[in-house]
Formats: structure tokens, C-alpha cells, sequence
């Protein structure tokens, strides 16, 4: 099987554009690799999980008459 070169310069483009782009990734550290401590919100009996009408919520913010 032969492989052209035009094929050859794509496989080449993909391999560096991705190496870059997980270079670059890792090091602005956007990504966790799960080296972080995980933090969850702690909820007790006292803690509200109602969640509020967005609608009316909206009104608010907007400060509009909602009827």
C-alpha cells in the first residue's frame, strides 16, 4: 500500500495541530486531571433545595410587573 504524500502532510498536520493544542491545554490549566481536590457544596437539613420560579425570578431582576 502506498501512501501519497499529500495524505502523509495531512497525518503530519493532525499530529502536530493536536500536540500543540494538548500542550497548550495542560499548560494554561484549564483542564484537571484530577490532581485537584474535589469540593462539594455541604448541605444540611437548614439548607434550601427549592428551586425558585426562573419566571418570577426574571420579573425580578428586570424589575418587571409579572402577574
Amino acid at each position: 500500500m502506498s501512501i501519497s504524500y499529500e495524505m502523509l502532510g495531512i497525518i503530519a498536520t493532525v499530529v502536530i495541530l493536536g500536540s500543540v493544542l494538548a500542550v497548550t491545554g495542560v499548560a494554561t490549566s484549564d483542564f484537571d486531571l484530577g490532581t485537584g481536590e474535589l469540593r462539594l457544596p455541604q448541605i444540611n437539613a437548614g439548607t434550601s433545595t427549592s428551586t425558585p420560579n426562573a419566571y418570577f425570578e426574571w420579573c425580578f431582576q428586570f424589575e418587571k410587573d409579572c402577574k
